[in-house]
């Protein structure tokens, strides 16, 4: 009994900290497998909880609670939807197409958002809010285990698309599945690159020296920043020599030389809970960013789609399962069919 009484307190806490996300204010859809439970935001121009332009509006997961800990969740001080980086849970990005080959004013395109008016003839930035178009047209399917997503998109300067993104609770065991198709619908060929912002924000606590980061391989790049020598790093392993400050983030870019595979894991001591990111492919590279309240580590893949092409099958799986300390996994597999040719990309 002592044990529930704290854990109320701590989610009373935890609701007034970040009391400015309230699901209610915005289509959400609550999915759950008896096991695990989730809260999935949906895409919406008008009412919707994102309505930025940098992350793919599909598949934003607001909280994720197995055994007690919720795993996603605000980690920023205050909501408001055209905000590039207020958002929640495994998000995505996709590099911009086709920016650097058209005029001022004319369309760019971003995956999962639409065509974007370019302005000023200024380097894009996607950290820059910027006028969409072609929002193209969003389906959405729900049931009980399940959402799916599919995101239409016709002529953003001569792209066009059919991307699918379901994201689906497993019966019987605590496992999240998030599968992805991309079909190359437009005269043009799609080419870029995509990652995982991984908004961690295991029970709600805060980035400190509680954390550690272990990556696949030593981390060969020097420190992008770390003015303060808030990171320690011991070949592949990343920790913190204090908690970060509020509106401070530390970040390393291109970990690795060479494309890389393996594990991520990301655990907070405290709490005995982690998660585990692993792939039988090789990520291009990886980035990673922490900041007061997540803990980031960016996986990104390359993808390169002709006319009438189609990449099929990619697979995000979130395990939640007791190992050792570990509360909860991160699997994911990608698999691209390319002029009937498969490569097979597995997180697992």
């Amino acid at each position: 009994m002592k044990f529930i009484h704290i854990k109320i307190l701590f989610l009373v806490f935890v609701f007034f900290l970040f009391g400015e996300l309230k699901c209610q204010e915005y289509p959400v859809h609550t999915i759950t497998n008896g096991i695990v439970t989730a809260q999935i935001y949906l895409p919406d121009q008008d009412k919707g909880f994102y309505k930025a332009t940098r992350f793919d509006w599909s598949g934003i997961i607001g909280s994720l609670i197995y055994q007690g800990i919720d795993y996603f969740g605000q980690w920023y001080s205050k909501h408001n939807p055209r905000v590039n980086d207020a958002i929640s849970g495994p998000v995505e990005e996709f590099n911009e197409i086709g920016y650097e080959c058209i005029e001022d004013e004319d369309e760019f395109l971003k995956i999962g958002i639409g065509g974007l008016r370019k302005s000023n003839n200024e380097q894009y930035d996607r950290f820059k809010l910027y006028e969409i178009i072609n929002p193209g047209e969003w389906i959405v399917e729900r049931t009980g285990r399940k959402v799916v997503f599919r995101h239409l998109i016709k002529d953003v300067s001569g792209y066009s698309y059919c991307y699918t993104k379901c994201v689906e609770l497993t019966v019987g065991i605590p496992e999240l599945l998030i599968t992805h198709t991309l079909k190359n619908t437009g005269r043009k060929v799609i080419k870029t690159k995509v990652y995982n912002h991984n908004f961690l924000t295991i029970g709600h606590l805060f980035t400190d020296s509680n954390v550690v980061v272990t990556f696949p391989e030593n981390i060969v790049k020097s420190i992008s920043d770390n003015k303060n020598r808030i990171l320690n790093i011991d070949k592949n392993r990343v920790g913190f020599t204090r908690a970060i400050f509020p509106n401070e983030s530390v970040m390393v870019m291109n970990i690795n030389d060479n494309p890389v595979a393996g594990s991520i894991i990301v655990e907070n001591e405290k709490l005995k809970a982690g998660v585990e990111i692993t792939s039988d492919a090789r990520y291009s590279t990886i980035h990673f960013w922490a900041s007061e309240r997540t803990c980031c580590p960016e996986p990104y893949i390359n993808i390169e789609l002709f006319p009438r092409q189609e990449m099929q099958n990619a697979k995000r799986v979130f395990i939640c399962m007791e190992k050792g300390c570990f509360l909860c996994k991160i699997k994911y597999s990608l698999a691209r069919f390319e002029l009937y040719n498969m490569i097979s990309l597995t997180y697992k």
